[in-house]
């Protein structure tokens, strides 16, 4: 009896063991894009602060219905305080733009350093269609990995480029900088991301690897 429990037993560790490396890589994975997640919304929840306050200052001089700009001889405006708070807000604007832009670009490398990892496919010529043939044969892949893909090349090369795959698969990804008149031709489309694109590229990323 006691034999027997002890096979038993040993069977059961041999399958723990077995278990423990992919439920540990799973893990290690997951928590890692979680940490890289956290760190955004952090990011996030400043920028996000420091834009509102620079709204509410913009609108509260607006309301108060003060002019103390200031002009050259020729009437060229040298500088007034709502100049100041509106570049402010502008400022403050961009600022989120580029933590958004820097996060979807730092979850996509997240992944293919994981899956160079994984795979062993460290080569210049290990470019993402081979990496991604190869993960998936190891692990789920998201349907959107290969937009994120295009999405992080575009972010590195230059944000100001349309991608016409992209924008056909992910028309949510652009806007025009101005809303169009009426009879004029549509303006030219430029990347802006929200909120809810950065969560979704750590969602796709958490859905392409290893999971629980």
């Amino acid at each position: 009896m006691c034999d027997q429990k002890a096979i038993m037993s040993s069977e059961g560790f041999e399958t723990f063991m077995a278990i423990l490396p992919d439920s540990f890589k799973a893990f290690r994975y997951q928590t890692g894009i979680d940490r890289v997640c956290d760190a955004y919304r952090a990011s996030a929840d400043k920028m996000n602060e420091a834009l509102s306050q620079a709204k509410q200052a913009y609108a509260q001089y607006d309301q108060a219905g003060v002019d103390d700009s200031e002009y050259d001889e020729d009437g060229i405006l040298l500088g007034s305080t709502a100049h100041s708070l509106a570049q402010a807000e502008m400022d403050a604007i961009l600022a989120v733009s580029v933590v958004r832009e820097a996060f979807v670009t730092s979850a996509f490398h997240y992944w293919e350093r994981s899956a160079r990892a994984w795979t062993g496919l460290h080569g210049r010529r290990d470019h993402f269609g081979i990496l991604s043939t190869e993960s998936a044969k190891k692990y789920p892949l998201s349907p959107q990995l290969d937009n994120l893909n295009r999405l992080n090349n575009l972010l590195k090369h230059n944000s100001h480029r349309i991608d016409p795959t992209l924008v056909d698969a992910r028309p949510d990804y652009f806007a025009s900088p101005f809303p169009s008149a009426n009879n004029t031709s549509p303006q030219r489309l430029r990347l802006r991301l929200l909120h809810e694109h950065v969560e979704e590229a750590f969602d796709i990323v958490r859905a392409s690897g290893p999971t629980y």
